[in-house]
Order: C-alpha cells, then sequence, then structure tokens
C-alpha cells in the first residue's frame, strides 16, 4: 500500500486536498545511492590505505635515544641529493614531534652529511647564540629567551641542544643559525642596536649621528618587545633611518668571514626590522614575515653556508607551498632552489599538544574516515614516513585528500602541491616545558 502524506490546507493549489505519493520507489533508491556511496568510500579508502603502505617507510621509533638507523636508511633514496631539508609540525606544542624531529636530525647530521641547523627564531639572536656557543658557551643556557620560547623550554628538544654542543667540538660540527625576520629575543633587546652602532662606527659610517637616529633606536625597542604603538610622525623617521641604513650597508665591504661582521649580513637585518615594523603598524599584510623569512634564509644559503647541507625547522605553515593565494616561506625557498629542497610536513591522528598561544593542553579530534590519516591509521603503523615523490598522475595521493595541515585542523587539499613528504605519528603527546 502506498505512503500517504497529507498536505493540508497548506497545498500549492489552497486546497484542502489529499495529494498521494508512492515513495517506495524513491526509498529504495536513496538507500542503494547510500549503500553505493559508502561502499564507494570503503573502497576508496582500502585503495589509499594501500598506496600509502606502497610508497611509505614504516618508522619503528621516534626517541632520540633510538640510534640505530635502519629503520631511518631508506630516507636517503628519498631525499636524494637534496641539500635543504625543511621539518614541519603541526603545531608549536607536538612534544612526540619534536622527538621525531631531533631523531631526524641526528640522521640527517650523522648518515647524510647535513651540517647546518636552522630555527625559526630571531636571524640576530641566532647569529649571536652560533657565536657563544662557538667560545664554548653551553646551547641550553645561550637559547633561553633568545630563541622562541616554546622550543627553548621544551624538554623534548633539550637533547639537540646537548648533541649540537657534543658535535661543534669535534670533526663535522652541526652548525646552527635562525632565519626568524621577527626579532623578540633578549640578546636582541639588548644588543641588537648596540652591535649595529658599533659596526657602522667600525666603517666610519655617520648615520648613527643623524637627527633621528634616537627615534629609530627607540622604535627598535618597541617592535622587539612587540609594541605596535606608533605615531605618523616616528614611523615617517623611523623609516627615513630604514632607507639611508639599506642605502649604507649596501655599499659596504668586509673582508671578515664573521657573520655579525657582515654587512650583508646587516643588511639582512635591517630588512628584518622594516618588515616587523611594517607588519606591526599594518602598513603591508602579515604574510611578509614569510616573504622576509624566505630572504633571511636564502641569504644564509649562498653565502656563509653555501657549500653545506642545511636542515630547517619550522611550523608545517611556514615550509608549506601550494597555498595560493598565501606564499609562505617554502613557497620561496621552492622556486628558487627547486629539487635542492624537501620538505617534510608532520601529521597525527589523535593526541594532545599544547595551544602556545595559552599555554594549555589541546585535545586532537580524530581524523575523519575519508583522511589520509585514517588511511595511515588502517596500516596499523605508528610511525611513518611517506613519499611524494615518484607518484603516477593517476595516483589517490595526488588528487584533493582530507588530511591536517596546521594545528590539527582538516583541509582538503592536493598534499604533494604543498609537501614532498609526510611524517606521520598516530598519537601526538603535548610537550613538556620547563
Amino acid at each position: 500500500m502506498p505512503l500517504i502524506i497529507t498536505c493540508g490546507h497548506h497545498s500549492i493549489s489552497k486546497l484542502n486536498v489529499m495529494v498521494k505519493f508512492n515513495l517506495k520507489p524513491l526509498i529504495v533508491g536513496v538507500i542503494c545511492s547510500l549503500l553505493f556511496s559508502s561502499c564507494e568510500n570503503k573502497v576508496n579508502a582500502q585503495a589509499l590505505s594501500a598506496q600509502i603502505a606502497d610508497h611509505a617507510v614504516q618508522i619503528q621509533s621516534i626517541s632520540p635515544d633510538a640510534t640505530d638507523f635502519s629503520d631511518l636508511t631508506p630516507l636517503k633514496k628519498v631525499i636524494g641529493d637534496s641539500r635543504i631539508v625543511l621539518l614541519g609540525e603541526q603545531s608549536h606544542g607536538g612534544g612526540s614531534t619534536y622527538s621525531a624531529k631531533v631523531r631526524l636530525i641526528k640522521f640527517l647530521h650523522q648518515e647524510m652529511g647535513f651540517e647546518v641547523m636552522a630555527f625559526e627564531s630571531g636571524m640576530y639572536d641566532c647569529a649571536e647564540i652560533s657565536r657563544n656557543m662557538l667560545a664554548g658557551n653551553p646551547m641550553e643556557d645561550e637559547v633561553l629567551g633568545s630563541m622562541f620560547y616554546m622550543y627553548a623550554t621544551s624538554t623534548e628538544v633539550k637533547p639537540l641542544f646537548g648533541y649540537m654542543d657534543e658535535q661543534i667540538k669535534g670533526p663535522k660540527p652541526l652548525l646552527f643559525c635562525g632565519m626568524d625576520s621577527q626579532h623578540t629575543g633578549e640578546k636582541s633587546q639588548k644588543n641588537l642596536v648596540a652591535n649595529l652602532e658599533t659596526f657602522l662606527t667600525q666603517n666610519e659610517s655617520e648615520i648613527q649621528n643623524h637627527n633621528n637616529w634616537e627615534v629609530f633606536v627607540r622604535k627598535v625597542g618597541d617592535i622587539i618587545k612587540m609594541d605596535r604603538s606608533a605615531s605618523k610622525k616616528d614611523k615617517a623617521k623611523f623609516y627615513e633611518v630604514i632607507d639611508l641604513l639599506k642605502s649604507e650597508l649596501n655599499k659596504f665591504k668586509s673582508n671578515d668571514t664573521a657573520v655579525l661582521s657582515n654587512p650583508a649580513f646587516w643588511g639582512q637585518i635591517v630588512l628584518s626590522l622594516e618588515s616587523q615594523a611594517k607588519r606591526y603598524w599594518g602598513d603591508i599584510p602579515d604574510m611578509d614575515r614569510d616573504r622576509q623569512m624566505a630572504s633571511n634564509m636564502s641569504w644564509l644559503l649562498n653565502n656563509p653556508y653555501k657549500d653545506k647541507k642545511i636542515i630547517i625547522w619550522a611550523h608545517n605553515f611556514h615550509i608549506a607551498r601550494g597555498l595560493d593565494p598565501a606564499l609562505p616561506m617554502g613557497h620561496f625557498l621552492k622556486n628558487e632552489f627547486k629539487d635542492e629542497m624537501y620538505a617534510i610536513g608532520f601529521t597525527g591522528y589523535d593526541g594532545e599538544f599544547i595551544n602556545f598561544v595559552n599555554d594549555k593542553k589541546t585535545s586532537i579530534v580524530k581524523s575523519s574516515k575519508s583522511s589520509i590519516e585514517q588511511s595511515f591509521k588502517n596500516l596499523g603503523w605508528p610511525y611513518a614516513m611517506l613519499d611524494f615523490g615518484g607518484l603516477e598522475e593517476s595516483s589517490l595521493l595526488k588528487q584533493e585528500q582530507k588530511c591536517r595541515l596546521f594545528n590539527f585542523g582538516e583541509n582538503s587539499v592536493v598534499m604533494p602541491n604543498i609537501f614532498d613528504g609526510l611524517f606521520y605519528i598516530e598519537t601526538t603527546t603535548p610537550t613538556v616545558r620547563e
């Protein structure tokens, strides 16, 4: 017997009539459609898991103490001759990710000849840290207050500091630098302007005697402390000094190989201060931070470390590309260095991380059933490294898929357009800070 739906007195004809529909074929059709869709999703999920298994390496441990690198040995072929390896992170508060990165760094240094460790921290602060490390000061002490605090105070990163102190005394040191265009550390607060003045005096410059120098010094102090206030008058004077510095530093020449005595290094610092000020004062978009970070990293790669292999530690966002209209650091570096660069994003299925904005634990919502993370989970691998190189054009991995990009939020993207590889950690644990 057919189902009857009564439309009552609000029918289209405005008459009190009975409208009868035979819904049986409709219901059967809907059910069949849902079942087909469910089967199709299941098939696609299984196919995605199979393709991940074909292109991924199962990792046995993320502990920095795991010195048997046999599980990481396949990465030699994956990374190949790349001179630059970028290691991302979903958030700045994942302790398990930090541990995995420390182990990867040891592998890259010991087994693949990488010689420089670059951090997402102020370029000037890190230059001072590096100089003091070479003089024998412990890195763990030097980074406090000057490197980005989530790195400097996380217990999972500390084994790297000890490792770098040990290696710097040996025949194959792991050198240190930073590329961030944003300066907020104690070394910048205390020494940046004073050392710039000394450098200018040594090169017989008169800029430090300019009428607007006092305003420049005051506003540099403000922006390093992340004080975004500025009057139009102060901004105009600040920018006038910036322009004078850019012009004059470009003319300086130096035979001194020390970074802090290099006029081009100070040129990058001045450009970074300009970018930081303009961003804080709303004169340019905030994304300029990444453009200037890329400029700083490019200078480091092409000058003091031009013959060296470099590891870059930064957030997933900063190492990404293919995020139009956003242009992260990774976009600029990939355009310049092309196949010399291999960017590894990090992801996970569940767990917790520390939200560095409020310093609170945040639970990770489990991935959707059709996501890349769920496909990893289906394989039963706690840790894995997926390489996007050599994929067939028909590969599901080259199609838009649900996955996590930043801060464990889910997006639909074509992952090979964003990263060269993806490191999977099933359960993220929050960093423990001291």
